[in-house]
């Protein structure tokens, strides 16, 4: 016999719902039993009002059973047998709402599944936690730059314009241009002269 225990992120902290499950399938043929509450609200059959309240999760980069609050569906795998493969599917709906009111710019959404096995001689090859993240983008979210980033963007710039100015004043741009604007002014004095003392 083995046990199962699948984790689903059912509210926030501050109980904006989160995840809601509406079907739990196992494998045909299969001797698994699981004890889950399978759409308590009667959605799709009557009306369901529920409200969302604003949250900031600018801070989280994943929302799982260690920042949530977390439902355990339970289930038994009776006669296990030599390499067997056994499925449990669960599905849920993801509370839309929750997202839209709140403020963050990426999330993981990670509901977890655990297995352990009573009898010594079967043992679970590989890892018996297993999480399934969920990735939910708010696409109009704008990012937060760091005021690190900006200063040392404009402290860069003004270097970066610094030196060109040096190489150029090095390579002496800026004399010839000074140099052209002064021959040109003398010569536009001489030219007002000459004009003066012909009239």
């Amino acid at each position: 016999m083995a046990s199962l225990k699948i984790h689903i992120p059912k509210h926030t902290k501050g109980n904006n719902p989160l995840m809601y499950v509406t079907a739990v399938h196992t494998s045909q043929g299969s001797d698994i039993t699981c004890d889950a509450k399978i759409n308590p609200f009667r959605i799709g059959e009557q009306a369901y009002d529920v409200s969302f309240h604003k949250e900031n999760f600018k801070a989280m980069k994943e929302l799982n059973c260690k920042n949530v609050i977390c439902e355990t569906i339970s289930c038994k795998i009776k006669d296990l047998m030599l390499k067997a493969e056994y499925d449990v599917n669960v599905s849920t709906r993801i509370w839309n709402g929750t997202f839209a009111a709140s403020t963050f710019q990426m999330l993981q959404l990670s509901p977890s599944a655990q297995i352990d096995t009573d009898d010594s001689d079967i043992f679970v090859d590989g890892e018996n936690n297993l999480s399934i993240p969920v990735t939910i983008i708010k696409p109009d979210a704008k990012a937060e730059v760091p005021i690190g980033v900006v200063i040392g963007s404009i402290l860069a710039g003004l270097l970066l314009l610094i030196a060109l100015v040096a190489a150029l004043w090095k390579l002496g741009f800026f004399k010839r241009k000074y140099e052209k604007m002064a021959k040109d002014a003398e010569d536009m004095d001489e030219a007002t002269e000459l004009t003066k003392e012909t009239e």
